[in-house]
């Protein structure tokens, strides 16, 4: 291979959003002939993340699906929330089942290309942009990056820099336990550590379930604080000691949850897209599903001989909305918490759940606020007034 190669399209990073991009290029039969290079440092399957969203489409890539619930539960103080989401599902997929398929698809394809390679930096050529690594220099009219943060990251203005941090067990258990229709999306009536703390628990059948201890605070947690904190919640829960289940799998992750704006591009030519992107929502840390659905855009513009929109990845107002959510969380999380609570009282699933995907008009918004304790969101504001009357 020449070190100078042209591609039509570069996708630097094979995380969900380099993977997902590919993916949707190669569905697409528009630009499934275009000659695509996808670089990463490592092009192995790893089981590290399991990502999940909810959808309420027949999938394309349903058969990558490690399971499906019908219903999602909500606990907060002590009232115990069970919501069927007709016409919604919430959906769990394996990083590693993921990229192996991704990738053994694009292995057999004669279009793509696949660089195992550090990626060192990006900049405009004259016919586009070029990809720097140690394995040489590629260059395309589109690049796609993941993989770097921007030049001026570290400067960017950052007010609230929040994380969700969470350790999770796949357990099974020596007995049933757990229900296999119903998830259970946030549980909050655990102890709250200074900080908004919560458990989550996917079942996969009656025995077993991925459990994760979940944070959003600044601060990280000790391996022996989480695995305290599952080994509680199991026990408090459940009624599961140590001796009543075996771990089959360990999963750890730290999501930024900030106000900071990210750009859409690296620089000219180079389009963020995943977390570097800003699709990582920063009240709820969500990703997935708007990966897919930025990379369906991308594909879209494409095929008709567009360049990509070059946008924030939120509206000004969902912008607003984070900023006030992530407020309450940083400095009041005792009312985050009674957010929270209120919002699954009183409110349906559904108009939640596309609130949550930036999908609901003005009124319904209005509608949605109304039922939540209103002094809060002015103290945000007001809190956070510099931040959001300068274009949030």
């Amino acid at each position: 291979m020449s070190k100078a190669e042209i591609f039509d399209i570069i996708i630097a990073g094979a995380g969900a959003a380099g993977l997902s991009l590919l993916q949707f290029l190669m569905n697409d039969s528009k630009t499934s002939g275009m000659r695509v290079l996808l670089a990463d440092q490592r092009l192995k399957p790893e089981r590290d993340k399991t990502w999940c969203f909810w959808d309420d489409r027949a999938l394309p890539d349903s058969h990558l699906l490690a399971h499906s619930w019908d219903t999602l539960g909500v606990r907060a103080l002590g009232r115990d929330f069970e919501m069927p989401l007709s016409p919604f599902q919430y959906h769990c997929m394996r990083s590693d089942d993921y990229a192996r398929e991704i990738l053994n698809r694009a292995r057999n394809s004669p279009n793509v290309t696949l660089i195992q390679t550090g990626i060192e930096d990006f900049s405009p050529d004259e016919k586009g942009a070029a990809m720097y690594t140690p394995y040489g220099t590629f260059k395309s009219p589109y690049i796609f990056q993941s993989a770097l943060k921007v030049p001026d990251f570290e400067h960017m203005r950052v007010d609230i820099s929040l994380r969700q941090h969470f350790l999770g067990w796949q357990i099974k258990a020596d007995r049933p336990v757990f229900n296999p229709n119903k998830a259970t999306f946030m549980d909050f009536d655990i102890p709250q550590k200074q900080a908004v703390t919560f458990a989550y628990v996917l079942p996969f059948s009656d025995r077993e379930a991925l459990v994760e201890y979940t944070f959003f605070s600044c601060s990280l947690l000790s391996e022996k604080e989480y695995e305290q904190g599952l080994a509680d919640y199991l026990s408090d829960r459940y009624d599961l000691r140590s001796e009543d289940y075996k771990i089959l799998y360990r999963e750890k992750g730290v999501i930024p949850m900030e106000d900071r704006r990210y750009p859409a591009l690296y620089c000219d030519r180079v389009w963020n897209i995943g977390t570097m992107g800003g699709l990582t929502k920063p009240s709820s840390g969500y990703t997935f599903s708007r990966i897919r659905q930025h990379s369906a855009r991308i594909v879209d513009a494409l095929a008709e001989g567009r360049d990509p929109a070059i946008r924030p990845a939120s509206s000004y107002r969902f912008r607003v909305y984070d900023i006030m959510m992530l407020y309450q969380i940083w400095r009041h999380p005792e009312t985050a918490v009674q957010i929270f609570h209120d919002l699954f009282h009183k409110n349906r699933i559904e108009l939640i759940l596309r609130f949550l995907e930036e999908k609901t008009h003005p009124l319904e918004e209005i509608r949605l606020f109304s039922s939540l304790p209103w002094y809060p969101f002015f103290q945000s504001i007001y809190k956070m007034k510099r931040r959001i009357f300068s274009g949030a």
